[in-house]
């Protein structure tokens, strides 16, 4: 092994942001106050994520017109393949008088959403929601 460099050791070798984008998972919070679920995402938004969020969420609601808020300020990725599933939880939880409600998702975020979201009925829901807010957010603007 004359004459060849000496390898680094892997825990020194700084990874791609793609490589540690890969490696990455979700992480959510989830909170209920009156009748609201407030979920904050951050990570990346997989199918195994996406059902083990549908999962959680499904123990918190309670009876017809609960409102499920998705907070996707933190989330750094979402793969194409849940547009679909998330349309059809969307679809689903509407028919039990739940409403979903997309907030603060990146352009890129939303550009993924439009590969099947064609009508765009999750766009188009988070509408109605600028004037919504978390009491403590809307207490510290009180506040000030």
């Amino acid at each position: 092994m004359q004459g060849k460099d000496p390898v680094m050791p892997r825990e020194s070798t700084r990874q791609s942001a793609r490589q540690e984008a890969a490696r990455s998972t979700l992480d959510m919070e989830i909170t209920r106050r009156d009748r609201t679920v407030w979920v904050s995402l951050s990570g990346i938004l997989d199918r195994s994520g996406l059902d083990l969020l549908i999962g959680r969420i499904a123990l918190k609601l309670g009876d017809r017109g609960t409102r499920i808020v998705l907070d996707g300020s933190r989330l750094i990725h979402m793969d194409y393949r849940c547009t679909g599933p998330l349309l059809a939880w969307h679809r689903g939880l509407r028919q039990y008088g739940h409403q979903l409600y997309l907030k603060d998702w990146s352009d890129y975020l939303k550009a993924i959403l439009v590969m099947e979201d064609w009508d765009r009925e999750l766009g188009a829901v988070g509408l109605g929601l600028a004037a919504w807010r978390p009491r403590r957010a809307a207490r510290e603007r009180s506040r000030t």
